[in-house]
């Protein structure tokens, strides 16, 4: 695959929540949130996992989940195939490549079955038997929301929270990523920060919210009380962000203009392919927060075929990265892996990056990366910057 270009810069008319906590540390992973094109990086696993788990909890909160009971998951492990399916479909073609049907992604099971015993509880409330006509009135009240796109009365803020709950005073945020045991039983400033703009749309929109819940894939929930003065600071504060971003690209400022590469910033970042001052500034003792990335140029090519799989090892002659040594072997990769926008298998000299790669113990002066089947992405570079 190439390196995907650029995103082209504009003026940005409102901020989201997810464009607001990329700006805080990094304008230009904002600006992709904003204005890139999304289709061109492979998805990772869990994105396309947590958005099917996203979908199955919301169509309960809707009361459009069929169930006939809290023990009935059949209709949410239906729901949640489905929905992963469709999103497997319209996933990159690296990610197909890598796992040819939605089932076979990392977790796939775990992730449905707790979709599963999220929303079924949740559906159940919904029944006609569940409770009274006050109950139903309740549920369906304008004040409980489930996805639902809401906007500032500026219009320069807007956001979608999984579900609002006005007559209790709660907006809940559902989390699929894995955490350590400590880190999952609290809310995160981030998450903190996510919540208290939901709950100032909610005010905006006619509902008051005092209570943030943060409810994670294995059930537990974490809470936080919101006052009307928090939720507004943080409104206050995303709204600046946006000024801000817009006054750069009134200034003329470019994509790597606004890059702030770091070992914490660039953890996890989907523009590193083609975020050319992370590749400047990247160091090796970076690899311990932000992963194995290498850029280079091939000096070696093996091929092999094992197991009917036709694999090749690249050594580059490193150029700039997270990795150490001045050599680097890229062990087995698939060679349809690499036969992407019309390409062959590359050559000697061809200038490549090289995504979150597992780092190996080195052998001798060169450092040894093996694959990494959810993550891992060869990107050739273009002509215009293969020099270095």
């Amino acid at each position: 695959m190439f390196v995907p270009e650029l995103p082209v810069l504009a003026q940005l008319d409102r901020i989201t929540p997810s464009i607001y906590e990329a700006s805080i540390n990094c304008l230009a992973k904002a600006a992709w949130f904003a204005f890139g094109d999304t289709s061109v990086l492979p998805q990772h696993p869990t994105a396309i996992l947590g958005t099917a788990f996203h979908e199955v909890v919301a169509v309960a909160h809707k009361g459009k989940l069929p169930v006939a009971g809290v023990s009935d998951r059949s209709p949410a492990r239906g729901l949640f195939d489905k929905t992963a399916q469709k999103l497997h479909l319209d996933a990159h073609r690296l990610v197909k490549l890598k796992f040819p049907s939605a089932d076979r992604l990392p977790f796939y099971n775990l992730n449905r079955e707790r979709a599963a015993l999220t929303a079924t509880p949740i559906a159940a409330c919904r029944l006609p038997s569940a409770g009274s006509a006050t109950r139903a009135a309740r549920l369906d009240s304008p004040a409980v929301r489930a996805e639902s796109r809401l906007c500032s009365r500026d219009g320069r803020l807007v956001g979608r929270a999984d579900h609002i709950d006005g007559r209790s005073g709660v907006v809940v945020d559902y989390k699929t990523g894995h955490l350590s045991e400590a880190e999952a039983r609290v809310v995160s400033d981030s998450e903190a920060r996510q919540l208290r703009l939901y709950a100032y749309l909610a005010a905006e929109n006619g509902t008051d919210v005092g209570t943030g819940a943060i409810v994670r894939g294995d059930g537990q929930r974490c809470e936080i009380p919101i006052s009307p003065d928090e939720a507004e600071a943080e409104a206050d504060c995303a709204k600046k962000q946006l000024v801000r971003l817009n006054a750069a690209v009134s200034e003329g400022a470019s994509f790597p203009d606004l890059a702030s590469p770091s070992p914490r910033n660039c953890s996890f970042c989907p523009c590193l392919p083609f975020c050319d001052p992370f590749w400047a500034e990247a160091q090796p003792d970076w690899a311990a927060d932000c992963g194995s990335h290498v850029e280079g140029n091939i000096a070696v090519i093996e091929s092999r075929q094992i197991q009917g799989i036709s694999l090749t090892t690249l050594v580059l002659s490193r150029r700039a990265g997270t990795v150490f040594e001045q050599r680097v072997s890229i062990e087995q990769i698939p060679n349809e892996w690499m036969r992407m926008d019309g390409l062959d298998l590359p050559h000697i000299g061809d200038a490549v990056r090289v995504v979150h790669g597992r780092q190996m113990e080195s052998d001798g002066d060169v450092a040894v990366i093996r694959v990494d089947k959810a993550l891992t992405a060869v990107w050739w570079l273009r002509q215009d910057n293969a020099s270095g």
